[in-house]
């Protein structure tokens, strides 16, 4: 197949194969095609390759260098793939540190779903996991990939956890989640706070 740039022809051999990979995901229907962010991110994780996605996270892990760089990728795309990956390690054998870097990771890569998550990780018996695991909380609140009255249940739970850095997490979540709520009322004064 080849297609025209202008006055030149490209060949598309070697690159995507965009109508299989419709496929594959199930856009293409009768009369139009669906699409949107979601779709996008799902395709990127078949493009990079869930294999890749899956080392990421381990590399992250690791603490090697670079970490941070693939710590950043996953973050934008937010692959399924990491957040299984992150799971395993979570709920393995591993140690502490890897147990507690998985989750940490989980926080960036994590849609909707982190929050059954979190509260798995709330009952962790180690408490860097349980403060990590109430990062979830934070972060999915904070970027507006969680609902605030879908959270009323963990954020109590958080509360009244006997870790005090899930305390301090669940104070400072409903912080912010209150001074969003006033700036959002009518007539209410912009935050001019930095």
């Amino acid at each position: 197949m080849s297609f025209m740039f202008g006055t030149q022809r490209a060949s598309v051999v070697g690159l995507v194969d965009w109508h299989a990979l419709a496929q594959k995901l199930g856009t293409l229907r009768d009369g139009g095609e669906s699409g949107g962010s979601d779709l996008g991110r799902q395709a990127l994780e078949l493009i990079v390759g869930v294999d890749s996605l899956r080392s990421a996270v381990d590399y992250y892990v690791a603490g090697a260098p670079g970490s941070e760089l693939a710590r950043s990728v996953l973050a934008l795309l937010k692959p399924l793939s990491a957040m299984e990956r992150c799971l395993e390690i979570a709920r393995s054998e591993a140690d502490a540190e890897s147990r507690r870097s998985a989750v940490e990771l989980l926080r960036m890569v994590a849609d909707g779903r982190g929050i059954a998550w979190a509260a798995e990780f709330l009952g962790d018996e180690d408490e860097g996991v349980q403060v990590w695991g109430a990062g979830i909380v934070d972060q999915l609140l904070w970027s507006g990939l969680a609902d605030p009255e879908d959270c009323g249940q963990i954020l109590e739970a958080m509360a009244t956890h006997p870790n005090v850095g899930v305390q301090r997490q669940a104070a400072f979540v409903r912080s912010f989640l209150a001074s969003r709520q006033k700036a959002a009322e009518p007539g209410a004064a912009p935050d001019t706070a930095i």
